[in-house]
């Protein structure tokens, strides 16, 4: 997105005055198209990331933890 004012003039230099339109046409077309490529690229990525996240499954290591934590507490309210 930068610089590209120097493209689009540099474009109606070089050429005759009927091409104007359909230079400026070209890169209103490309800026747009272009932000939203990369508008969907990140935003499937990010998508990407938070499902990585929701479908993970606990190990057992992590399961074994959270039952003892479990017990653990079950104890501390038997003993009030």
């Amino acid at each position: 997105m930068e610089n590209w004012q120097s493209v689009l003039f540099d474009s109606f230099y070089g050429q005759s005055a009927g091409m104007n339109f359909s230079n400026s046409l070209y890169c209103i077309v490309w800026i747009f198209l272009g932000n939203f490529i990369l508008l969907n690229l990140f935003l499937a990525i990010l998508l990407d990331s938070f499902l990585e996240e929701d479908g993970e499954e606990p190990d057992e290591s992590e399961i074994a933890h959270q039952e003892q934590l479990k017990k653990e507490r079950k104890l501390e309210k038997l003993k009030r």
